[in-house]
């Protein structure tokens, strides 16, 4: 998939879903298919109350195998929640979006959608003391502004 980037010692390839620990803070992401396909087929449109519903549900993926295609397990389901994240985030939302949630036990999780960079180009920072979050916009102008011939 990456030919020329694989000759690098830096390329650091990574499964989806995703999950690291950060300087003791736990990530948890998926590149959006999971929140996107429950989307599709439910009346929940906001990914954000998406990403919130599957973390309470403990499991980031109900819709797999049936209508978003993964690997059949049959002794054991990967997508079940077995300890809580600090950060919960999936990719290729269609806008930034972020909300911090206390759980009942004091838990505390941030929940970030990050914006598809390709069509964005935003990215999302998190602050690991106080799991604060805010998006980073890598465009200078719009695509409107690409056309400006006036010569600005």
């Amino acid at each position: 998939m990456l030919p020329l980037a694989s000759a690098f010692a830096t390329l650091r390839l990574a499964t989806n879903p995703y999950q690291a620990d950060v300087d003791g803070v736990r990530f948890l992401g998926t590149s959006g298919q999971n929140i996107s396909d429950i989307a599709k087929y439910s009346s929940m449109d906001d990914y954000l109350e998406i990403l919130e519903w599957t973390l309470r549900a403990g499991h980031i993926s109900p819709t797999a195998p049936d209508t978003l295609g993964c690997y059949p397990f049959y002794d054991t389901d990967p997508f079940i929640l077995t300890e809580c994240p600090h950060v919960y985030f999936c990719g290729n939302a269609p806008r930034f979006q972020s909300k911090l949630l206390t759980g009942d036990e004091g838990q505390r999780v941030l929940l970030v959608a990050v914006p598809a960079f390709s069509a964005t180009q935003t990215a999302c920072l998190v602050n690991l003391r106080d799991l604060s979050c805010q998006p980073l916009s890598f465009c200078g102008f719009g695509p409107e502004d690409d056309d400006d011939d006036d010569g600005d």
